[in-house]
């Protein structure tokens, strides 16, 4: 009894001394070094000594006494900081009895002093630029034990990670994630940010880079380099997870790393056939599946990927292995090498909404699809440094893919009075296999003078593709005297290309402030694509198709010289320049014995504005135009009909297109309020785009070729922040995003132009301390199209929805989290206003007392009501689509972490490694 009345007792002056206020105070004193006069200005700073996060802060008036702060006792940090002095720094406990402290007559020391011996800890910003880089301190942003990258990336201010593992930062995509500057399993940023423990990131390094493609202009690619702490780069570290419901449903994965200085070595092996490994539009490089580009689909005039985020039923399995090490003081070598297999079966349902000049029309489809894909990849990448001025860098890659697939689709078609006109299945059965072999050289050449600067640059390209068809396909007709039908079709297409680029970049500083580039790049395209199509006569293939044949080959030579004027100073920097770029273009069809031969030439201007305005802000804009020339298979003149509902004929006579591209983005950043804001927009316009002229006949069938017109036009804004309230006890986070696109086509010769506007608000409240997490947060998102083809009022529809999760951590180790998503989905075609809500959860219990060992219980989709749908506008169509998901599914997880420093994965409650 005694020793509970004592716990009593003690958990009650606790809760007394917690609850109890204190006043601070305290004065700069003059010394030899300080003046009366300047007293001023000195900065009173409170941490907590717990995670030293900061409390509040004060300054001292011209007598050099501070403005007394008020807060509840605790024990904290105390530091007293001044322009012209070293730090001063005070452990403060407080006690039940004083409830006043007096910081008398403080002295600081000088900033250059003679020291013994120390270990100096230093303070850090939480965010701060350094040149043109943003960088975040990693421990500055508290994770849960155990927690990967990706989980600290959600917690920086103006990142966003979806569940697809894609990185957004102040709007714009990362697409590369770089390990201490180097590459890491070639360009998959998410084995890095899914597989590296957080606790061994010492700063998140976010910067942009011009895009190295040559035909690509001033345009910038955002890259984000996490820069390792040194204890992280010595032993080893690695995780088992694996997790089952014992009858169906299986994760497991695999991560091993050891680090010795600089020398880097890495395994990984992933498998899984739940959702969250399906393969998705922004999941198809992230598992090995890069050859599943994204497909124009010719009856809605829009592009689309293979597939969504979660749909079908996957199945995945890949690994890799990566090296990186100095082979001696001027070499290193980095190497990698990934095996990726995927599987994904899914059923879809398509409701599509033709609009024509005088009437319209709906199709309904059915689609069963099996695709399975393989693929090896392999990087190289050496680095020799000749001497402190000259660096070669030889980057050779190969990847071998390999692909098989089978899709069964049933349309129907009717009227705009709901009447069945005609009715296909379409049974494609396909196989393919590429190899492609790609690298740079590059030879970087710095001067003794400062900025001049001679960069050499030559890439090299070769792809051989094989791709077998099987086309089975019976027509049905309800409503006309043409005789129901079959067509059976056997396809070969043989492919190549060959491309050697050179590209030469020398910058000049004419003064300290001022610098000109002058730049030249001329690359060779050669490719050849042959295609066979054998027709079935009732016993055998022997049948060439002469409109469905054809052999073709496209040379394509492009000149480019630029130059530019850079002015820049300590907050300043300002370019403008232009290029001249010249394509010819031979396009041969070897099949007819013809000709084509083009040559365009133009002028590209850019210019960019940089103004860093403080260390926590920067504003940039910047202008570009490019020169986009066709592809082979919008040159080449044959008729696809892969779907014999939508066939497509190229086009040799296409021009290239020409694109105005503006960019402007904002950033702000304020560590000792935690306030954060961002804002940007995007233009985009078109000259001689690349767009497809559809006929449509009177059974609904469509025959597209592309064409040039002018006149496209996509604009994007953004904008979101976050900011504390209730004396920091939540934080709301915000965020706006509106879209306006315009795209031209032509239907049945008729010039259509397609228009849609977009608004997205969005808006969240979150609260992060040690052992509770919770956010919620609530989105809307509207759209309204309008087509000039049709006459018919077309309805804006929405999507607006609530979404929460929550962590709680219990003693003995205990840990539940949960997360849910409602979403409804208002004005799509019948069937398809569809509502959901999503419930997630998961009971967690760690052993060991390193945490190294996690058992957890978790429910999938507890109300097993998951679904995916999606809603497209087209030129002259409206999409709505339901794909099959798998449901409501429950797993058993073991996971074990093995670390050579016998530590937790991630800082404890004190901010400290135990």
């Amino acid at each position: 009894m005694k020793i509970i009345r004592y716990v009593c007792a003690f958990m009650l002056l606790s809760l007394v001394i917690s609850a109890q206020k204190i006043t601070l105070h305290g004065n700069m004193a003059p010394s030899d070094s300080l003046s009366k006069t300047g007293l001023a200005n000195a900065l009173f700073m409170l941490l907590k000594f717990n995670d030293s996060s900061l409390v509040t802060y004060t300054r001292s008036n011209q007598n050099g006494f501070f403005y007394p702060i008020k807060c509840l006792a605790d024990t904290y940090l105390v530091i007293i900081s001044h322009p012209k002095f070293s730090d001063k720094t005070f452990l403060l406990v407080c006690n039940q009895k004083d409830t006043a402290y007096n910081f008398k007559n403080i002295i600081l020391p000088p900033k250059t002093q003679q020291l013994k011996e120390v270990e100096v800890f230093a303070r850090k910003e939480k965010m701060y630029y350094k040149g043109d880089t943003l960088q975040f301190t990693a421990d500055s942003f508290k994770v849960q034990t155990n927690a990967n990258v990706e989980d600290l990336l959600k917690k920086l201010p103006g990142v966003k990670v979806d569940g697809k593992g894609k990185i957004t930062m102040q709007g714009k995509e990362v697409t590369q994630v770089l390990v201490d500057g180097d590459e890491f399993f070639g360009t998959d940023p998410t084995v890095a940010t899914k597989n590296l423990n957080a606790n061994a990131i010492e700063t998140i390094q976010v910067y942009d880079k011009k895009n190295e493609e040559t035909d690509k202009g001033d345009e910038t690619v955002k890259v984000m380099n996490l820069k390792l702490k040194e204890d992280a780069k010595k032993g080893y570290f690695g995780k088992a997870d694996a997790a089952s419901d014992f009858q169906k449903f299986y994760e497991g994965s695999l991560m091993f790393n050891k680090f010795k200085n600089k020398q880097k070595m890495s395994l990984f092996a992933t498998t899984a056939n739940t959702p969250k490994q399906a393969v998705g539009y922004g999941d198809a490089q992230s598992y090995g599946l890069s050859n599943e580009q994204a497909n124009y689909d010719f009856e809605s005039n829009t592009f689309s990927g293979p597939s969504r985020q979660g749909t079908g039923i996957p199945q995945s399995i890949k690994a890799g292995t990566y090296f990186n090490d100095n082979l001696s003081k001027k070499t290193k070598i980095n190497i990698d090498y990934t095996y990726a297999q995927s599987t994904l079966k899914t059923f879809q349902q398509t409701n599509t909404k033709y609009f024509l000049t005088d009437t319209s029309y709906n199709n309904t489809d059915s689609t069963f699809s099996s695709t399975t894909n393989q693929t090896h990849t392999a990087n190289l990448k050496l680095t020799h440094k000749f001497d402190s001025l000259t660096e070669l860098i030889i980057k050779p890659n190969v990847k071998y893919s390999l692909n098989k697939s089978s899709n069964l689709q049933l349309d129907q078609f009717t009227s705009s009075t709901n009447v069945l006109t005609r009715a296909t299945s379409i049974n494609n059965l396909g196989n393919s296999n590429s190899l492609t072999f790609g690298g740079q050289i590059k030879l970087t050449r710095n001067f003794k003078k400062k900025d001049r600067l001679l960069v050499f640059n030559y890439t090299p390209s070769y792809q051989n593709s094989i791709n077998t068809n099987s086309l089975n396909t019976g027509f049905n007709y309800y409503l006309s005297q043409k005789p129901d039908c079959t067509l059976i079709q056997h396809r070969n297409q043989l492919g190549n290309s060959i491309s050697n680029a050179i590209a030469i970049d020398y910058n000049e500083p004419i003064t300290k402030k001022i610098k000109l580039n002058f730049n030249y790049s001329i690359s060779q395209d050669n490719s050849h694509n042959q295609r066979t199509t054998n027709d079935f006569n009732g016993t055998n293939f022997d049948f060439t198709n002469p409109n469905q044949s054809n052999n073709f080959k496209n040379f394509r030579t492009t000149n480019s010289a630029g130059s530019k004027i850079i002015y820049e100073v300590k907050k300043y920097k300002i370019s403008l320049g232009a290029t001249f770029r010249n394509i010819y273009q031979r396009n041969q069809n070897l099949t007819l014995n013809s000709d084509l031969n083009n040559s365009f030439s133009n002028i590209l201007p850019n210019a960019s504005f940089n103004y860093r305005i403080n260390q926590g802000s920067n504003f940039f804009s910047n202008y570009y135009a490019t020169f986009s020339p066709p592809s082979v298979q919008q040159l080449q003149p044959v008729v696809d009909n892969s779907n014999p509902n939508s066939l497509t004929v190229g086009n040799p006579a296409l021009k290239p297109s020409y694109n105005n591209n503006l960019n402007i983005n904002y950033y702000f950043y304020k560590g000792i309020s935690d306030v954060n804001m961002y804002a940007g927009g995007y233009l985009y316009q078109s000259n001689n785009q690349i767009v497809y002229k559809s006929s449509f006949d009177n059974f609904g069938r469509i025959i597209s070729t592309p064409v040039n017109v002018n006149g496209a036009f996509n604009a994007n804004v953004w904008s979101g922040g976050g900011f504390p309230i209730l004396k920091k006890f939540l934080k709301v986070d915000a965020s706006f995003s509106g879209s306006y696109s315009k795209n031209l086509s032509y239907i049945n010769n008729a010039l259509n132009t397609s228009e849609n506007y977009g608004l997205g608000p969005n808006l969240g409240l979150n609260k992060y301390i040690t052992n509770f997490e919770f956010s919620i947060n609530g989105e809307y998102d509207y759209n309204i199209p309008k087509q000039t083809i049709t006459l018919q009022t077309l309805k804006p529809y929405y999507t607006w929805g609530l979404s929460g999760d929550v962590m709680l951590k219990l003693p003995k180790k205990i840990k539940i989290k949960a997360d849910a998503n409602y979403k409804n989905n208002g004005n799509r075609a019948a069937g398809y206003n569809l509502t959901y809500f999503i419930v997630n959860a998961s009971l967690s219990k760690s052993f060991f007392s390193d945490e190294s060992l996690t058992v957890s219980v978790e429910g999938n989709d507890i109300l097993n009501q998951n679904i995916s749908n999606s809603r497209t506008i087209g030129t002259n169509t409206i999409v709505d689509t339901k794909t099959q998901i798998i449901k409501q599914y429950f797993l058993l997880r073991l996971v074990y972490k093995v670390n050579s420093k016998k530590t937790k994965s991630t800082e404890n409650q004190d901010g400290e490694f135990d």
